[in-house]
C-alpha cells in the first residue's frame, strides 16, 4: 500500500494530532485485530479516519470516538455516502474518550472485542489507565503511540526504559512492541517516532487493591531510582523490623526488581501497617 493524501484539515496541536499518511501501520493493526478474532473495536481519534475506513472494509463493527466535531462530521459524511456499503458497522461518538463508557460498551455485546487507534501522544498515560482495567474482557489493545512511551510499556528489567509504567502495564498485560513507526509517515510530521504496542490479557490473580499498592510502591521507587531500595522507599519502611524481615534485598536498585518482587513488597508493606 502507498502514502495517502493529507485531510486537509490543519491539526489541533491542543488535541496532540498528528494523522497518519501512510497505509502500511493500517494494515498492521487490522492485521493484528484479526488474528485476535476480533468482531468490534473502538478507535480512539480517529481523525480524517484511515484506519477506521480500512476496519470497516475488512468488515469489523468500530465505534469511532472522536473529540474534534470537524471528523466527527466528516465521518457522519462518509457514512452516508458509503451507506449499505460497508462490510462493518460504523457508530460514530463525539466525545473526549476518557469520559467514553468504556466499561458500558464492553458489556453491550459478547462479541469478541479489542481497543485500537493513533493515540494523542499528549494523554497516552490516561489513555491506557482508562482502558487497562477493561483489558481482562477484551482481546485485546492495540495502539499507535509515541515510540519512547511505547518503549517504556514494555521495558525489561535493567533498561533505561524500564520504571513504574512498564510494572503497571505488565503485571496487568503482556506487552509486546510490534514495530516502529517512521515519523515520515505522519503529517504533520512529528519530532519523535512511534510505535505500534500491543497488550493482551493476562490471567495474574492479583486483588485491585494490592495493585493500587503496588502501582504507589513503584511510583515512589522510580522518583528515586539511582537509590537502592532501601532508601528510595523509606517512606513506606519507617520500622527497622520491616526493613530487616522483607522478603526482597533492600539494596538493589528500583531497576533491577522484576514486576512480580514488587507485588512482594507492596504485599509485606501493606499488611505489616
Amino acid at each position: 500500500m502507498g502514502r495517502r493524501q493529507h485531510s486537509g484539515l490543519v491539526q489541533k496541536k491542543s488535541l496532540g494530532q498528528v494523522f497518519l499518511n501512510t497505509d502500511w501501520p493500517v494494515q498492521k493493526v487490522v492485521d493484528r485485530l484479526q488474528e485476535w478474532g476480533v468482531r468490534r473495536t473502538i478507535e480512539i481519534g480517529p481523525g480524517p479516519g484511515i484506519l477506521t475506513r480500512a476496519l470497516l472494509e475488512a468488515g469489523f463493527d468500530v465505534t469511532a470516538v472522536e473529540r474534534d466535531d470537524r471528523f466527527v462530521e466528516r465521518l457522519a459524511d462518509y457514512k452516508r455516502a458509503r451507506g449499505d456499503n460497508l462490510k462493518g458497522k460504523l457508530e460514530i461518538v463525539g466525545e473526549d474518550v476518557l469520559k467514553f463508557d468504556l466499561e458500558a460498551w464492553v458489556g453491550s455485546s459478547h462479541e469478541p472485542a479489542a481497543v485500537c487507534g493513533n493515540i494523542p501522544y499528549n494523554i497516552s498515560s490516561p489513555i491506557l489507565m482508562w482502558a487497562l482495567p477493561h483489558l481482562p474482557q477484551l482481546k485485546g489493545i492495540n495502539f499507535l503511540t509515541q515510540l519512547e512511551f511505547a518503549a517504556r510499556l514494555a521495558g525489561q528489567v535493567g533498561t533505561k526504559a524500564y520504571g513504574s509504567l512498564s510494572v503497571f502495564a505488565q503485571l496487568r498485560a503482556k506487552v509486546t512492541m510490534d514495530c516502529k513507526v517512521d515519523r515520515s509517515c505522519f503529517t504533520p510530521v512529528p519530532k519523535v517516532d512511534s510505535a505500534l504496542v500491543s497488550l493482551k490479557p493476562k490471567s495474574i490473580g492479583i486483588s485491585d487493591e494490592l495493585l493500587k499498592q503496588v502501582e504507589t510502591l513503584t511510583r515512589g521507587a522510580f522518583t528515586q531510582r539511582r537509590k537502592i531500595l532501601k532508601n528510595a522507599i523509606s517512606q513506606f519502611l519507617s520500622e527497622e523490623d520491616l526493613i530487616k524481615n522483607c522478603p526482597i534485598d533492600l539494596n538493589r536498585r528500583p531497576d533491577s526488581l522484576r514486576p512480580e518482587e514488587y507485588v512482594q513488597i507492596a504485599k509485606y508493606i501493606f499488611d505489616n501497617r
